[in-house]
């Protein structure tokens, strides 16, 4: 008992040194001298998780979880170097086991001139909308897929070339397989002096990206060298605009697509016209077995290339984003369209502030799949698995999400928002569960009211209804905000669903929290519910939990 006690001492006065050395170097060094620049960030997420059987939180060894980082950059002139300190000492829960740890997991040196831009080291990079390249990081996923390597731009009169020879980040080590690509995008109105003063902007781009790994499997002969491609073209005129983007892939037999040798493609489509007080946008995508990887023995978040997007709206408020859609590079069709539109002030509809209505529509299906039983002359049991006709749906609804969202300004000190969302949410598609898929209605309201100058009141209140998964949800927020300092109580309570596991449950939270200049820190206290966190259709598990956390933020 000693002995843990000792233990879970050193690890908050770790923590302790950690924030006070990395926390404020703004103090000291942040300064623009003649000797170049110094600039940098660092953030801390840290809980304390104790045990709380009603809404079965797991029960933590070390109670105690820290997810840190520490980024610093310099610049001279044309020259700069970063380095990123990373810290999972453990890992917070939620977060692949693999991160736990702490090292520099991020560093490069670049040269940027006029024409040529120059890194060596870890980088970045995207080419067009990411069907067949897209390295990010997000911290809130605990997803990072940084290239480590080589990448060279060439800049000239409107048209950048990148080429890129690296490997990817594999949580604290590297892929096998290496990554190869090459990009080019031409903005013919730049280019083209004939075409620079045309009212259509017209921008043209293309890609090839390889991976080799080579091949050691016993049973299969699989492609070392596996190739994507992809064409895009992009048009704006007045308040018209259209992005294309056409990608395809040879045989990449894998484990996501269960070893078969059929080709792959992609679409993405964009169509948007706005004026004054009006915006429509109008989203499109097909992909049919486009998952590829540096390691061809990969899944979920483990090295991949390509991103295809969820064409699905990003919720803020936290039940209508219960359900989110998790993107499937495998086989989806989907559409996106939003309208937006401002009536006019001073109006029988509009009011003496003028408000705001918008509309948004996603639906995402399978792709149409028709088995084959064959066997190619490739390899043992090797198989093209399906044929598709391009333009037929698939019977399997994946996602869909209706909101209507209506802000207000009631007056110089009232303002507010009215939303209503009906989703449809494939659970087995999006959570690998065998059970009934889930129709739900939300509906929100939240109010602002800012009484004196930099004083206000924040209410919020959603009610989600489903007789599917948990049952109902009912969720109230009340934040005060006073210049830099905030607190706020939040409740959820899932109302459950009589004889059957899911139990009727409540999860409070409090939060107090301080902005000073570029330093932000949060205190919390309470239950966090256990479900699917989703950016941009990547998506992550997490685990119910109930205990303090601590957020920290600063830069300089």
């Amino acid at each position: 008992m000693f002995q843990a006690i000792n233990l879970v001492r050193m690890k908050k006065i770790y923590l302790i040194a950690f924030i006070a050395l990395f926390a404020f170097p703004s103090l000291i060094i942040a300064q623009s001298t003649s000797m170049g620049e110094f600039h940098g960030s660092f953030q801390a997420d840290a809980s304390y998780y104790r045990n709380d059987s009603a809404i079965n939180a797991t029960d933590i060894p070390e109670h105690f979880g820290i997810n840190a980082f520490f980024e610093a950059r310099y610049t001279l002139k044309n020259i700069e170097a970063g380095v990123r300190y990373e810290l999972f000492q453990p890992q917070l829960q939620g977060y692949d086991a693999r991160w736990k740890g702490n090292g520099f997991g991020y560093r490069y040196l670049r040269y940027n001139g006029e024409n040529i831009d120059v890194t060596a080291g870890n980088f970045y990079e995207q080419f067009g909308s990411g069907m067949i390249l897209r390295s990010y990081q997000e911290w809130n996923l605990g997803f990072d897929n940084s290239l480590d390597g080589v990448r060279v731009k060439y800049k000239i009169n409107g048209l950048i070339l990148t080429g890129l020879v690296a490997k990817q980040r594999l949580y604290w080590n590297q892929g096998p397989g290496i990554v190869r690509g090459f990009d080019g995008d031409l903005s013919l109105n730049e280019f083209v002096k004939s075409f620079g003063n045309l009212k259509t902007r017209i921008n043209l781009g293309g890609s090839f990206v390889s991976r080799y790994q080579v091949d050691q499997d016993p049973l299969y002969v699989l492609p070392e060298n596996v190739g994507a491609y992809a064409g895009r073209i992009s048009l704006f005129r007045g308040g018209f605009n259209a992005k294309i983007e056409a990608a395809g892939k040879i045989n990449d037999p894998n484990a996501s697509n269960n070893m078969i040798y059929k080709n792959g493609n992609a679409v993405f489509a964009e169509f948007g016209y706005s004026k004054k007080g009006l915006g429509i946008t109008f989203q499109a995508n097909r992909s049919d077995n486009m998952d590829f990887r540096s390691n061809r023995s990969a899944t979920g978040f483990d090295l991949p290339i390509s991103y295809i997007p969820a064409m699905t709206y990003q919720h803020a408020y936290s039940l209508a984003a219960l359900y989110p859609y998790a993107s499937q590079p495998n086989g989806q069709m989907g559409f996106q369209t939003t309208v937006i539109y401002k009536l006019k002030k001073e109006t029988l509809l509009g009011g003496k502030y003028g408000t705001s209505l918008s509309l948004n529509y996603s639906l995402s299906y399978a792709i149409d799949k028709q088995a084959l039983n064959d066997t190619t002359p490739i390899g043992k049991s090797c198989t093209y698995g399906y044929k598709s006709n391009f333009f037929a749906v698939g019977d399997e609804k994946y996602y869909s999400d209706f909101n209507l969202k209506l802000q207000r300004k009631l007056s110089k000190k009232w303002d507010i928002t009215l939303m209503y969302m009906n989703v449809y949410y494939n659970m087995l598609i999006n959570e690998g569960h065998l059970e009934p898929n889930v129709h739900a209605n939300i509906a929100i309201v939240d109010l602002w009211w800012k009484f004196k100058p930099y004083n206000s009141l924040h209410f919020e209140a959603q009610q989600l209804l489903t007789e599917q998964d948990r049952g109902n949800w009912t969720s109230v927020l009340l934040e005060y905000n006073r210049k830099g300092f905030f607190a706020a109580l939040n409740t959820a309570y899932n109302h459950g669903i009589a004889g059957t596991a899911h139990e009727a449950a409540i999860y409070p939270m409090a939060n107090l929290g301080y902005t000073h200049k570029g330093t932000r820190v949060a205190l919390g206290y309470g239950r966090q519910v256990d479900g699917i966190v989703c950016i941009g259709g990547v998506c992550r598990a997490v685990p119910a939990a109930s205990g303090f956390t601590l957020t920290l933020n600063s830069s300089f």
